[in-house]
């Protein structure tokens, strides 16, 4: 009996591999986490759905583009509904020509665990990168300083480029929980910072009269960390800040839009990842700039709580989050996201 279980649950694993179905479980941990790449005809599989994947998402942004009459897929005279930068952001892009690589870092969508991987490129050693000394973006601008026009547009265009994607409100609520939710607790990230400059304003213009806060089942408060202040920004109040601010003038690198930042109507990107299907969009990324002898797939993810979203989207309506899916609307029919189950959570 025992053998013919585990036959079938050989059978189904097999069958959940050739599949496509790629099941990452993140946990509550903020370290690395790697597990041994599939070898022969498993990884042909994967390599072969990754770039199936990987180019319709590519045909999507094109389209899309085109679509709306942006960037480089501009017809001449012809208006677009969307305001658009005329060039790329040379400056935020990581580029490693040692490697043929360019990478985009939309930060709250795996950056974190690409720009180890660049570090490491590089020739930093893992134990500099994990002593919590330096920022990892610090270390990395060091050793790959920014380039500026036009070496950095001659560097773009002859290497392969790279851009980690995920869903926009997903990530919002990343950023917001990160960076905004708790004034005093992770301060070596920032978050005094950000608050200075970002979550008193929005208290200041945003705050109601008769204000309780949050309902207990549309918060999560975080173990093992101190309690915030209750002076900063509830989650409903960063996202009436997002829907009344022109982001691509005074909005943060954490929410501003892809668009923006990365410039996908500008930058011909290679390949395109998702957070959604992040550790098998590294394999199908290393194997297929071959960098398997030098880097290996991992995370650097901090995981939590499975309903983050559910409990957080309850303190919005549904109006709300039609606005705020407005504001976005291009990065989701660019990457091909959807905000219809976040309307279901709504209260």
């Amino acid at each position: 009996m025992f053998r013919n279980c585990k036959k079938s649950l050989i059978r189904i694993a097999k069958c959940v591999i050739g599949c496509g179905l790629i099941l990452v479980i993140m946990k509550s941990f903020h370290s690395d986490k790697s597990e041994a790449v599939p070898e022969f005809d498993d990884l042909e599989r994967l390599m072969i759905e990754a770039e199936n994947d990987n180019s319709n998402r590519i045909l999507a942004v094109k389209n899309t583009c085109s679509k709306y009459n942006l960037g480089i897929y501009k017809k001449s005279g012809e208006p677009s509904i969307f305001k658009h930068p005329p060039t790329p952001q040379y400056s935020v892009f990581y580029i490693v020509r040692p490697y043929d690589l360019s990478y985009c870092p939309i930060y709250k969508a795996g950056s974190t665990t690409w720009i180890y991987n660049l570090c490491l490129l590089m020739n930093a050693s893992e134990e500099e990168l994990n002593s919590g000394k330096e920022q990892l973006s610090t270390i990395a601008r060091r050793l790959i300083p920014e380039l500026e026009f036009p070496e950095a547009d001659q560097a773009l265009k002859a290497t392969k480029k790279l851009l980690v994607v995920r869903h926009p409100f997903e990530r919002l609520l990343s950023a917001y929980r990160d960076k905004l939710e708790n004034s005093v607790a992770g301060r070596e990230h920032g978050t005094l910072h950000f608050y200075r400059k970002y979550g008193g304003k929005i208290v200041r213009k945003y705050r109601e009269e008769n204000f309780t806060g949050p309902r207990d089942d549309q918060v999560i408060r975080r173990k093992d960390v101190p309690e915030p202040a209750g002076i900063e920004p509830t989650f409903r109040e960063f996202v009436r800040y997002l829907i009344d601010t022109d982001l691509a003038s005074y909005g943060d690198d954490h929410w501003m839009p892809y668009y923006f930042f990365c410039t996908p109507c500008l930058v011909n990107y290679d390949i395109i990842a998702k957070v959604e299907t992040l550790w098998r969009d590294q394999i199908y990324t290393i194997h297929k700039l071959r960098l398997q002898e030098v880097i290996k797939p991992r995370w650097r993810h901090s995981g939590g709580h499975s309903n983050v979203s559910r409990i957080y989207f309850r303190q919005l309506n549904r109006d709300m989050v039609k606005r705020l899916y407005e504001k976005f609307k291009l990065d989701f029919e660019l990457f091909d996201y959807s905000p219809d189950v976040y309307y279901q959570y709504t209260t």
